[in-house]
């Protein structure tokens, strides 16, 4: 199955530091140069970054921050809300969302690639599933499939 092209996450443009200083202190974070300068790179980066490609970018603009820093500002992005922490294709690194919202990945076995697929029926469907089956205490509140495969052309 190849995904639609209405169903993929479109990419997302620079945001204005203003912006990025709004949704660090709306995360209840303070707004440190540091911490915009990683953030902008999540949301900038193309795919699901790994904390070192994010450290490669923030080092473009300051290369006094380590990568620890940018690890342990990632862990509290993700401790708040900001980001999301997807397992990579291979299961050999830590991968970073920037899209917190619903949606699900699929995972290229060739080229490691992870791409985010919406698909409301789905979504519906698995819901459905679940209420029907009545899981003994537990109650599900959200849900992400992840798909291994390959892209077909």
């Amino acid at each position: 199955m190849t995904p639609s092209s209405d169903h993929l996450h479109p990419a997302v443009s620079r945001p204005e530091p203003a912006v990025l200083q709004q949704r660090l202190a709306a995360a209840g974070l303070r707004a440190t140069h540091q911490r915009i300068l990683i953030l902008e790179s999540l949301l900038v980066l193309p795919g699901h970054p790994t904390a070192e490609q994010v450290h490669r970018q923030v080092m473009a603009n300051t290369p006094t921050v380590s990568l620890g820093t940018v690890y342990k500002t990632l862990d509290s992005f993700v401790e708040v809300g900001l980001t999301k922490r997807v397992a990579s294709a291979d299961a050999q690194c830590r991968r970073y969302d920037s899209d917190c919202s619903e949606h699900h990945h699929l995972y290229c076995t060739d080229t490691k690639e992870i791409i985010d697929y919406c698909n409301p029926q789905l979504d519906a469907l698995i819901r459905d599933f679940f209420a029907k089956q009545g899981l003994e205490n537990f109650q599900p509140h959200s849900f992400s499939l992840h798909i291994a495969g390959t892209r077909v052309s």
